[in-house]
């Protein structure tokens, strides 16, 4: 629609298309593909392996189950077009509990964030929250130096590989 929309989807492989206006897409089950377009959009996969488009101004990829990580119910989504020092990525304290940083813009534990070049390197890291500028891929690692995830996992890929950092997060919670 054309102005501040709530576009939820059900249990399926669902298509949301904001178009104009500031609006909130929730993919809920399924594979589905949110689509924000022009506006300040707010876009939240569900459960599923999701595709994000932003698209054009300032968005908001948000990655929150209200229970704590299970990559079964959050899936991997792909976000196909963020910008840094413009688009977010909202975390929510409740889904990634291992963060201890003050909810806010960035991380104010500055360990719990790194940029690696390898997915191996992203499991034995200590940062809680591991982008790998390589691929594009970022990861929940739950348990820090420990072998592989815990019980994080990747949750994201950004296809365009963008070169993010901590100031292109917000926690809440």
């Amino acid at each position: 629609g054309r102005g501040r929309d709530f576009l939820y989807g059900k249990n399926g492989d669902d298509t949301l298309q904001g178009r104009q206006g500031n609006d909130f897409l929730f993919g809920g089950n399924g594979n589905d593909s949110l689509v924000g377009s022009i506006g300040r959009d707010r876009l939240n996969g569900g459960a599923g392996d999701d595709t994000l488009t932003g698209g054009a101004s300032i968005d908001r990829f948000i990655f929150n189950t209200n229970d704590e990580f299970n990559s079964d119910d959050l899936g991997i989504d792909t976000i196909t077009d963020f910008m840094p020092q413009k688009d977010i990525i909202l975390l929510d304290k409740s889904t990634f509990t291992a963060i201890t940083s003050d909810s806010g813009t960035g991380f104010s534990v500055d360990a719990e964030f790194a940029i690696v070049t390898s997915d191996a390197s992203a499991e034995t890291s200590e940062a809680f929250i591991v982008y790998n500028s390589n691929n594009g891929k970022l990861f929940y690692n739950a348990n820090g130096t420990e072998a592989e995830f815990g019980s994080g996992g990747e949750f994201a890929n950004l296809t365009n590989i963008a070169s993010i950092s901590e100031d292109d997060f917000l926690l809440r919670g």
